[in-house]
């Protein structure tokens, strides 16, 4: 579990904290880090860690949770929250950091990462089911679980780079297409 605070300083540290994160597994190319030195390297230390964050894990879902928070938000003002609006933000939100993310979505050890995103696509396309269906209860939910999955793993593969040099366009198209399927049949 992480921690919020709109105070400069926790801001502070937790920007510092998240920076050293992200650097230390493009250094070392896997989920194992330490709090020791997560904190030697943000020039923090451990109680200022613990003050935000239960774990080193928690950093990323608390990436992942704000990158939902501002593609929920996009999504409303534009209100379209499809796949390709999705997709697009998720990117576009990506692109300062894409090698972490490229390298977080095709390494072993950060499942927990994968698991955030896939619930945050599950939270989006059920509010984009709730308004665009007449589905409710457990049917929104299984359907939101079933489109969230799909495009969640079919992304994910697609950032860690399975389908070669495919351009983001031409992934949508083939979600647009493959969903278009799903929902006819």
């Amino acid at each position: 579990m992480y921690r919020t605070s709109n105070d400069l300083r926790f801001v502070k540290n937790r920007e510092a904290l998240r920076r050293a994160y992200i650097d230390l597994v493009k250094e070392k190319g896997s989920g194992t880090i330490t709090v020791k030195e997560l904190a030697q390297r943000a020039n923090v230390n451990r109680m200022t860690f613990y003050s935000h964050y239960d774990t080193v894990d928690d950093i990323l879902s608390e990436y992942v949770d704000g990158m939902t928070e501002a593609i929920l938000g996009a999504s409303a003002e534009q209100g379209d929250i499809g796949v390709e609006a999705l997709i697009k933000a998720a990117t576009e939100l990506m692109q300062q950091e894409i090698d972490f993310f490229r390298l977080v979505s095709k390494s072993n050890g950060f499942e927990p990462f994968r698991n955030s995103f896939r619930a945050a696509f599950r939270r989006i396309f059920e509010e984009e089911l709730r308004r665009t269906t007449d589905l409710s209860g457990v049917q929104l939910t299984i359907a939101a679980d079933m489109v969230a999955s799909a495009v969640t793993y079919a992304y994910l593969d697609w950032l860690a780079g399975e389908y070669g040099d495919l351009p983001l366009d031409d992934l949508l198209l083939s979600f647009r297409d493959m969903l278009g399927r799903f929902i006819a049949s």
